[in-house]
């Protein structure tokens, strides 16, 4: 039966894969059946009838700590922060000098906002195992977040100039972190580079993939008419969603601005849920032979398929969220949006865009500092050049669309203003989405319900507005001039000078 169900998934028959899988499950699975049922179930936006089973895995009398392992990396790279953590824990429980184990399980409790008990963690194995990595890396990441810079880098400086490792890469990020809140411009630029060189080879084989997703982004932008979109606007499906696009570029403030709407009662976040990537743009866009064949099939959605499209949307967002958005505005939130705004805009014709800026100058060094995972989309921060390529190109979309969108239906907010005028930009935001101003939008960190944030950018809007990254980009002036050229298109047509 297992070999059935497996021929089942690899044909993309999911319902008789997960048939088959509930029958193997019924009775008693062993570890390896309860993840592989659970995680396909979590794969598929079925989380709450995954739940018994990762229950089961967890409480499994043999059950080894490699399977909660597994089970703990699945739902950290879902950005479900506390269920990583049961899974680490008990992991931990059973094998307490693991240091592999042990930061994972330091890092979920960071994100739960935990952060004295991540920091025991970490120090506990640091003890036993001073010279594993990614250890010394957590524990000064932790030591940076608690404004502890000299010890940080003490740290981080210690571990490099003794003890190298394929690792190095993730410390030299953290150190740079560092060196910029010290004042260290040029040591910043320098781990920066030496980082970059270290993974430049994984960089460089995902580069071809990267330029051929943005070309067929900007033929697919290119092609969405204002007939097209009118036309669209005529088959809106009824009956209308509360949604609002939330677009933009990383780094440009899309995090923050998340987290100062849904502050209010009446809205909810996404978070870069990846619903839109993974069940719409990733099979219709880049699985098809070409642009020609993708505008084609978004013109032949009748009223049926639409309903459908959203339904799906709204069944998997309601999954990732935890709960069903109901009368509340949704808050589609990803700063990649930007060159894909054709199928949402195709799901959801009376949905709202939102389009937060920033000076392109204090994004292009942002993104170069952000550590993540290497993929197409983020493998442009190898380098400041393709760095400044990639916003260029990324804006040249939002420039055309707001050419071609009704004006009443979208709205830019900036960065700067928000944090210089924050009551009465974000009265001007509420009003734009239709929604009463509240206070609680002004201290967006104290939301007491507030969900980890899945994002790089989690530590920074766990604060207090403020303004120290506001004209970071000058500290970094002799770095950024050769590229500057790039991006002129971007701030003349914004107005930064």
């Amino acid at each position: 039966m297992r070999a059935e169900a497996e021929q089942a998934l690899q044909r993309g028959d999911i319902h008789e894969a997960l048939s088959l899988w509930s029958l193997i499950t019924a009775g008693n699975a062993s570890p390896d059946d309860l993840l592989t049922h659970a995680g396909i179930l979590q794969h598929v936006y079925r989380s709450a009838e995954a739940a018994p089973l990762w229950d089961r895995l967890l409480a499994h009398p043999d059950a080894t700590p490699d399977q909660w392992l597994m089970a703990a990396k699945r739902f950290f790279q879902d950005g479900r922060f506390a269920a990583c953590a049961r899974f680490t824990a008990r992991a931990w429980q059973a094998v307490p000098d693991s240091p592999d184990i042990a930061v994972l399980h330091a890092s979920a409790l960071e994100r739960c906002g935990e952060l004295e008990e991540a920091a025991r963690v970490a120090s506990a194995l640091l003890a036993a195992h001073p010279l594993h990595p990614r250890l010394v890396r957590q524990l000064a990441h932790l030591e940076r977040r608690e404004g502890r810079f000299e010890t940080a880098r003490e740290r981080l400086e210690r571990q490099l100039q003794h003890h190298t490792s394929h690792d190095d890469w993730r410390l030299r990020y953290e150190l740079a972190a560092i060196y910029d809140r010290l004042g260290g411009f040029t040591e910043a630029m320098r781990e920066l580079e030496l980082a970059k060189r270290q993974i430049a080879r994984e960089s460089a084989a995902l580069r071809p993939e990267w330029r051929a997703m943005t070309t067929r982004q900007w033929e697919v932008t290119r092609g969405i008419t204002p007939e097209r979109l009118a036309r669209w606007q005529r088959e809106a499906p009824q009956p209308p969603r509360r949604i609002c696009l939330m677009a933009g570029f990383p780094r440009s403030g899309t995090t923050l601005m998340e987290k100062v709407l849904t502050a209010h009662p009446g809205c909810i976040g996404t978070d870069e849920s990846g619903v839109l990537a993974t069940q719409f743009r990733t099979p219709i866009v880049f699985g098809a032979r070409s642009t020609a064949e993708v505008l084609v099939e978004l013109d032949g959605y009748d009223e049926a398929s639409l309903a459908a499209g959203r339904d799906v949307y709204f069944h998997c967002t309601a999954d990732v969220l935890g709960e069903e958005p109901g009368d509340r505005l949704l808050l589609e939130k990803d700063p990649l949006l930007t060159p894909d705004l054709a199928l949402p805009l195709r799901l959801f014709p009376e949905a709202r865009i939102l389009m937060p800026l920033r000076d392109p100058r204090d994004v292009l060094v942002s993104f170069y500092f952000t550590i993540v995972p290497l993929a197409p989309n983020s493998v442009a921060a190898a380098s400041l050049a393709d760095s400044a390529l990639y916003l260029t190109e990324v804006m040249r979309h939002w420039l055309l669309w707001r050419e071609r969108l009704d004006p009443a239906r979208w709205m830019e907010s900036r960065y700067e203003d928000l944090l210089a005028h924050p009551e009465a930009r974000t009265r001007e935001l509420a009003a734009f989405l239709g929604l009463d101003w509240r206070p609680e939008m002004l201290a967006h960190h104290q939301a007491a319900d507030a969900r980890p944030i899945g994002t790089p950018t989690y530590d920074d809007v766990s604060k207090p507005l403020y303004t120290r990254s506001l004209g970071r980009w000058r500290n970094y002036l002799p770095w950024l001039e050769p590229h500057l050229e790039t991006l002129r298109p971007v701030l003349d047509a914004f107005g930064w000078t």
